[in-house]
């Protein structure tokens, strides 16, 4: 286990401002510090436990002493803010579901950004939530608060405001001790070659998934005629989930849409499976919804999805188990985890020679496999 420093470094001082009581005024403030500002930390909140489609519900920044919360709720343009954003260092923990978030909702796309979660991971820490690095570098014990609470009410409560200030609150200091470190076991540069294609992979349209969206964990063993009733009642669900601004699986649950799918393909009982509690007209909609699935010719039926399956010869076993030795004395050499240099997957996709699966490893991890 890492430790640096030995003893607890000060924590920052909490000193903050609320936006949501003036935001007007909050918003010039954060322009005007942005534009002076280097490096600045970023966290955002959402609603997907409570809504649906999810929705970004707030944005926590902090520069130098300072914090702000926004409210991407209120009708306040946040776009100029955004490009501004664009154009400096983003501090994030763990940043992939908070780029994406702003990426779809703003199109932020962060020149570069540092990720305290994956340096902490390439320091060699074990354990890397915001909360055990706080305590660890700084000895101090971070609310575990309303994570999971519906960040689209309002007015927010104190101690969900208090939560929101203490994710960006010690990023900065976080950052700067975490550089130290990684400057010192030569590192940084993996980390910034990590941020790069956190960037590039969270920060892209959202391609085409269509025929794939509405298969559910267990639809690979349903026939053509099941999966005509699953895409049938995903979609009859997402429209009805859509409506009622809930998540779908509150609507009907994963495994009841597969199961239930299944059932009317075979002309088995499906009804049963309808929650007690469901409205007569949704009901009636999903009924509507089977009946017209049940009509449909089997030209109609999606395709069943054909895996991708390889059978490896003892040459490309023997050189994946070969890369997997270099990759553990080295992962045990570093003090790291040996699935950061590369997944069991990947080893075995390289031990085929398969081009493509070189160029998809970073120049570091393309390093440490193939130090020639």
């Amino acid at each position: 286990m890492t430790s640096l420093p030995s003893k607890p470094t000060p924590g920052p001082r909490a000193a903050s401002q609320s936006a949501l009581s003036d935001p007007t005024g909050t918003l010039s403030s954060v322009m005007k510090a942005v534009s002076k500002a280097t490096e600045i930390a970023l966290d955002t909140e959402a609603d997907s436990m409570h809504a649906y489609p999810e929705k970004v519900c707030l944005i926590q920044i902090r520069i130098g002493e300072q914090s702000w919360l926004l409210d991407p709720l209120s009708d306040h343009d946040l776009g100029p803010l955004m490009k501004a954003l664009s154009r400096k260092t983003l501090l994030f923990h763990a940043a992939d579901y908070d780029l994406r978030l702003l990426f779809r909702r703003y199109g932020l796309k962060p020149c570069r950004i540092f990720d305290t979660m994956w340096a902490s991971r390439m320091v060699g820490h074990e354990r890397f939530g915001l909360e055990y690095m706080v305590r660890h570098y700084f000895d101090i014990q971070l609310e575990k608060g309303p994570q999971t609470a519906n960040w689209g009410l309002r007015p927010l409560t104190p101690e969900m405001e208090r939560y929101a200030f203490n994710d960006v609150l010690h990023l900065m200091p976080l950052a700067k001790l975490l550089r130290e470190r990684l400057e010192a076991l030569g590192r940084l540069n993996w980390v910034e070659q990590i941020c790069e294609r956190l960037i590039d992979q969270a920060c892209e349209p959202e391609p085409d998934v269509s025929d794939t969206q509405w298969r559910l964990k267990g639809s690979h063993r349903l026939g053509r005629r099941a999966l005509a009733f699953l895409r049938a009642i995903w979609h009859w669900r997402e429209v009805e989930a859509v409506r009622s601004n809930r998540p779908p699986f509150f609507i009907l649950a994963h495994d009841t849409v597969v199961r239930m799918a299944e059932s009317a393909a075979n002309d088995l009982p499906w009804r049963e499976m309808i929650p007690r509690r469901m409205a007569m007209r949704r009901r009636k909609l999903l009924e509507q919804t089977i009946k017209e699935a049940k009509s449909l010719s089997p030209k109609a039926f999606p395709e069943r999805l054909k895996a991708k399956r390889f059978r490896a010869s003892d040459a490309e076993k023997a050189r994946a188990d070969q890369l997997k030795e270099v990759r553990d004395k080295a992962a045990e050499k570093l003090g790291l985890d040996p699935s950061l240099i590369a997944s069991r997957a990947m080893l075995t996709r390289l031990g085929l020679e398969q081009g493509s699966a070189w160029k998809e490893l970073m120049p570091w991890q393309r390093e440490l496999l193939d130090p020639r």
